[in-house]
């Protein structure tokens, strides 16, 4: 009778234990899954992110990996709840534990990089609540410091020359750095801001680039106030330029970003000039890229979206930057001018040419000039050696 009785409490504990181990399996699992689904979609979200995955074909590989991953846990753990026993217990443990330290770990490590700060003194920037008259500016984008393809040669000239000349202000329009999250890259833009052109007024705006990954924290810091926008305008007297957050394609360019673009050009009188500037371009030539498998040129999902827009509210001139070479067109009535030239290497060669495309230059490196009378837009291109490229008289409203 007693060894009954031992032998049935014996069975007690172990059912006990089986228990409280299957019990703190399935949590631990539970845990696991929500902490890597999590994780994964703020890195997956985190802006500039969904652009690459139109841009190479191993990034939306790797991502769906990824997300394989973020799944493992959830199905150890319910192929453990159909047959519970020490295996299948183990086999959860282990795939619940490494793939939630790993996500973990990667929110963790990311955000610690995204708050690095960069010593920005020693540059004139602008605040956008002490925006300077301006009447005459500079314009340049894509400098990508941190490329080893990049020629910094040419990007250092092109300072110099925008220095030299007593802009009201020079405006850059996204790629400052190669990678975003590298903060030496920053540093080494600022360094060499600070040098070479330390008195120009200066505005700057991400591009996708900059964007990578999670790198937009550390663009803010160095380049913007904490309580600025992305989409912002500003107003000179009758000149008006606003600034839209387009990194890759339309991406990123969500319905609220419309709405804001559609009110700001139903405030300006339909006489006044305005130019619209992201660093994405809407309307270009370009080239076919292998690790896309796709051609960059016109982008007909920006320009379904976008030219509507501008031809509606009499747009004067779209700007922009992300394909690397200097060409002016026409669409409708308005002027686009992509000049992504101020150092990054250069596409080359070009095979797909626009049909909107007016004058086109893939050979050098530049920035343009705009200067602001009362009934035009005088552009020119200047090259990093100072000599003129290209003008263009664009007569606004």
């Amino acid at each position: 009778m007693k060894l009954k009785q031992s032998m049935l409490d014996a069975n007690g504990v172990n059912m006990n234990v089986k228990e409280f181990f299957s019990k703190k399996t399935v949590i631990f699992g539970i845990v696991s899954t929500i902490i890597c689904a999590f994780s994964f979609i703020w890195f997956t979200n985190t802006c500039g992110y969904q652009g690459t995955l139109n841009w190479h074909k191993a990034i939306l590989l790797a991502t769906r990996l990824l997300m394989i991953t973020v799944f493992l846990p959830a199905i150890f753990l319910i192929i453990n709840l159909i047959k519970n026993n020490k295996v299948t217990r183990i086999v959860s443990y282990a795939f619940s534990g490494c793939f939630g330290i790993i996500w973990l770990g990667i929110f963790i490590a990311f955000n610690i990089i995204a708050s690095a700060k960069v010593d920005n003194s020693g540059i004139n920037l602008i605040k956008l609540n002490q925006i300077p008259a301006f009447k005459h500016i500079a314009v340049a984008s894509d400098p990508h410091w941190g490329a080893s393809s990049a020629n910094a040669e040419a990007r250092i000239k092109i300072l110099k020359n925008i220095e030299s000349k007593d802009y009201d202000m020079c405006l850059l329009t996204g790629d400052i750095s190669d990678f975003g999250m590298i903060t030496s890259y920053m540093d080494e833009a600022v360094s060499d801001i600070r040098t070479y052109m330390p008195t120009t007024p200066l505005r700057a705006i991400p591009g996708n680039h900059d964007a990578l990954i999670n790198g937009l924290p550390i663009f803010k810091h160095t380049f913007m106030d904490a309580h600025d926008k992305y989409n912002f305008r500003m107003d000179s007297g009758k000149v008006h330029i606003i600034f839209l957050n387009m990194l890759w394609d339309s991406t990123e360019l969500d319905k609220s970003q419309e709405k804001w673009l559609i009110k700001q050009l139903e405030e300006i009188p339909e006489e006044e000039t305005v130019i619209v500037i992201s660093h994405c371009y809407v309307i270009s030539s370009g080239y076919y890229d292998p690790a896309a498998g796709r051609s960059w040129g016109d982008l007909s999902d920006v320009m379904n979206r976008l030219c509507p827009i501008f031809e509606k509210y009499h747009v004067d001139l779209h700007m922009s930057g992300h394909d690397h070479f200097f060409e002016y067109l026409e669409k409708d009535g308005v002027n686009y001018m992509v000049l992504g030239a101020m150092g990054g290497k250069l596409d080359d060669p070009l095979t797909y040419n626009s049909p909107y495309s007016k004058w086109v230059d893939n050979k050098v490196f530049g920035y343009v000039d705009l200067l602001f009378t009362d009934n035009t837009i005088e552009l020119t291109c200047f090259t990093q050696d100072d000599e003129v490229l290209f003008t263009k008289s664009i007569k606004t409203k």
